[in-house]
């Protein structure tokens, strides 16, 4: 097989290994969810298949396309959201994965239109988490209005009255952060209704993305060149209901029950 036919096998097997992650982390329900990849061309996108279950999804399930003229290769239509994950690869150029969400928590901070500003340590890579202005789900509206607050530089949005996407260098730092934010969303809930969220000032966001720099960076890698940790990639198993293997991907990152479909 040709290396640039392996290394698309590998990224379309790490989608899989997303989509059954976040399902068995709750992040996702029904139909909802979906999450992608760019290509190593950079012109193009993998992406989760319309309405169809994480469970069952095979590597050539997979449906890749154009991120200029949106033609979609493969036996089954794209993501309903493919127009919003190709205008934020458009838009990020430093963005290679992508991950959607309509998780509890971050879908009602949507729906009250607010921003989650940087109230932790673990969020400061994330930035703080805007509403994107209203848009119908699957629109070209709802891709631009999400591309759009991204350029902002934030690595995370919620789509108002929507839900939320989170991006990365990788698939597997696209997952962490679209796992924090439902996490963000909860505290950010609880500390208001206690009486006020107070984010951290600049200075304590700036200690603390250098200390998960190094803190997310395995100990392999930072023995290796530092163009090293963009390339590296997770190798793990595959999640599943007996094997709760998605936890190790919000662990450590790269220098990146509840349902059963991609939407």
């Amino acid at each position: 097989m040709a290396a640039k036919d392996t290394g698309r096998l590998r990224k379309a097997r790490e989608i899989i290994d997303i989509g059954l992650a976040l399902l068995e982390s709750g992040l996702i329900a029904d139909t909802h969810g979906n999450v992608s990849a760019r290509d190593a061309d950079g012109k193009s996108m993998v992406i989760t298949p319309s309405r169809r279950d994480y469970r069952l999804l095979e590597e050539g399930d997979l449906v890749r396309v154009d991120l200029a003229t949106g033609r979609a290769t493969g036996r089954w239509n794209p993501s309903s959201e493919w127009r919003l994950h190709a205008a934020i690869y458009e838009a990020r150029r430093d963005v290679n994965a992508i991950v959607h969400h309509h998780a509890v928590w971050a879908s009602a901070v949507s729906a009250a239109r607010k921003t989650i500003p940087v109230l932790i340590d673990e969020a400061a890579d994330i930035g703080p988490i805007s509403t994107a202005p209203y848009a119908a789900s699957a629109s070209k509206e709802l891709a631009q209005s999400a591309a759009a607050e991204l350029v902002r530089g934030s690595n995370a949005i919620l789509l108002a009255n929507h839900g939320a996407v989170a991006v990365g260098r990788d698939l597997r730092e696209a997952f962490r952060r679209a796992v924090e934010v439902e996490r963000l969303a909860k505290i950010y809930v609880g500390a208001t209704v206690l009486g006020g969220a107070h984010p951290l000032d600049d200075a304590a966001v700036a200690r603390s993305l250098a200390f998960f720099k190094e803190y997310r960076t395995d100990p392999g890698e930072r023995r290796d060149s530092p163009g090293s940790l963009r390339g590296k990639r997770w190798r793990g198993g595959r999640p599943g209901p007996m094997m709760p293997g998605w936890r190790s991907l919000i662990g450590r990152s790269s220098p990146a029950t509840a349902g059963s479909s991609t939407r």
